[in-house]
């Protein structure tokens, strides 16, 4: 199957609604299949994995289930979930490029074949973690559907810590501010729907006092921290809810 287009000079084809971000609207049939019998096919202006949407503001918004939350200005990505991952995609997640997407695939390697489906997992690879970010999940597609994850842009993002009714991770590293930098968690190592890709703010926080050694230069965590960044804060942060932030095109790296 060929690669996506780098922007797709038309709305996302919506085989399933009105909306981009209602929950289980994914497509089982990748770029949405034709309704009726015997026809089971791909549209001819269909989704192809990969494609990349850039939306305006207003764009976005006419997109929105404003039940489920607002969509804001950036690109948007069609791909693939993993059908068989750990965890389960939700809103405000980190999804990442899964690198196993082909049988037989057992070490993460990346290769043709996988780079072509342009599948992505909600869960923390045990050996690459949250090095792969591929985005965001804008709501719950179903596991091993195709659908449409936040790549860029103003987005709506799940802050690991407690919000009052539910726990998620162990809280906030260092301390919320409007502009400050945003990182993912990187706190799974269970896949849990608990605490999987999350994010988390760095700012404040003491290096001394987590237990290293300050004399020593901190080139893993200096390493982590540009690994794990994905912008800055729109609106504050806030322990185990919904922020913006502004992510850079870059960050997601796949072209």
């Amino acid at each position: 199957m060929a690669g996506g287009r780098f922007s797709k000079q038309a709305f996302p084809y919506l085989s399933n609604g009105k909306y981009l971000n209602s929950n289980n609207s994914g497509d089982s049939v990748v770029g949405g299949s034709l309704a009726g019998a015997p026809f089971v096919a791909s549209q001819g202006d269909a989704n192809l994995p990969g494609d990349r949407f850039i939306l305006s503001p207003s764009d976005a918004l006419a997109l929105s289930n404003t039940s489920v939350g607002n969509l804001y200005t950036g690109t948007y990505r069609y791909v693939r979930t993993n059908p068989n991952s750990t965890s389960v995609p939700q809103r405000g997640r980190a999804a990442f490029w899964d690198l196993a997407a082909s049988p037989g695939n057992a070490n993460n390697v990346s290769t043709p074949q996988t780079d072509m489906r342009y599948q992505v997992t909600s869960d923390e690879a045990a050996n690459i973690g949250v090095a792969l970010f591929a985005g965001v999940f804008i709501n719950y597609p179903g596991a091993g559907n195709s659908w449409v994850i936040q790549e860029s842009g103003k987005c709506t993002v799940q802050f690991a810590g407690n919000n009052g009714t539910s726990t998620f991770g162990t809280g906030l590293t260092g301390t919320p501010a409007i502009g400050c930098g945003v990182y993912l968690a990187a706190q799974s190592s269970a896949n849990s729907n608990a605490s999987v890709g999350l994010f988390n703010v760095l700012v404040g926080a003491n290096y001394a006092a987590s237990g290293n050694n300050a004399a020593t230069l901190p080139y893993t965590q200096i390493d982590q921290a540009m690994v794990r960044y994905v912008g800055p804060a729109e609106t504050l942060p806030s322990a185990g809810n919904y922020s913006l932030v502004d992510i850079g095109l870059s960050r997601t790296y796949r072209w």
